[in-house]
């Protein structure tokens, strides 16, 4: 009878040996994966998932989808995330307007004028257009820092307000990712920047595609799986 477990904490364990030199684990979708060399006996995998068991737990309370989030007052002291952190948001009055980080609060100052649903549509559009400027100067030095590592040249980088995607890439070679990528972490923005570079070798999601992504980013599967749970609250 094999040591290692059919299931642990929610997940089918599925081992997969090949010629490798080191174990990884990887969460995609209800399985964990154990990579592991060809000649590693199952007695050495069951103590690598007894080892591993606290990270495991932390994942899949981390991948668990997130519950459905209210709509934003755009008071102070509610809370928004940029890279991979909360910050509050402080509400000010002055003439300077629009939205900084600052002082560890991102700090968004409008016109005393502006009050009631004014006030709330000025500080949403303040919001929207740091995260814009944020997203744009982040994902450039990130697209031109994978794209020579990939050896591609992309023709251009963008960002766009997607609805229902991170990123696409064109057949000009542009590439354009969705500005609210920027609030996750930096490990998740990677993956989808080197997603989309990947598109630029590879129009498609083939295995060839995904090979080229597991090469530059070998967690990808776990950043997929972050994305389909929690990508919804970034929105």
């Amino acid at each position: 009878m094999s040591a290692i477990p059919h299931e642990l904490l929610g997940l089918r364990v599925e081992v997969l040996r090949s010629i490798r030199r080191t174990a990884a684990l990887h969460i995609v979708g209800t399985n964990l994966q154990v990579r592991i060399p060809e000649h590693v006996g199952d007695e050495r995998v069951a103590a690598i998932l007894r080892q591993k068991r606290p990270w495991i737990r932390a994942k899949v309370a981390e991948l668990k989808p997130a519950a459905p989030h209210r709509g934003k007052e755009l008071i102070s002291g509610e809370s928004f995330p940029y890279l991979g952190r909360n910050y509050r948001l402080k509400v000010g009055e002055g003439q300077q307007v629009g939205v900084c980080l600052a002082g560890g609060y991102l700090r968004a100052t409008v016109r005393p004028e502006q009050q009631g649903e004014n006030r709330q549509a000025r500080i949403l559009q303040y919001l929207k257009d740091w995260y814009r400027c944020r997203a744009l100067e982040h994902l450039s030095v990130k697209a031109k820092r994978y794209a020579s590592r990939i050896g591609v040249a992309p023709a251009g980088i963008s960002v766009r307000d997607f609805k229902a995607r991170w990123g696409s890439c064109h057949k000009n070679g542009l590439v354009v990712f969705n500005c609210s990528i920027i609030k996750a972490p930096h490990s998740i923005i990677d993956y989808v920047v080197i997603h989309e570079l990947c598109h630029l070798l590879y129009p498609n999601h083939s295995k060839a595609f995904w090979q080229l992504v597991g090469r530059y980013d070998e967690r990808y599967d776990e950043h997929r799986g972050w994305l389909r749970a929690k990508g919804g609250i970034l929105l």
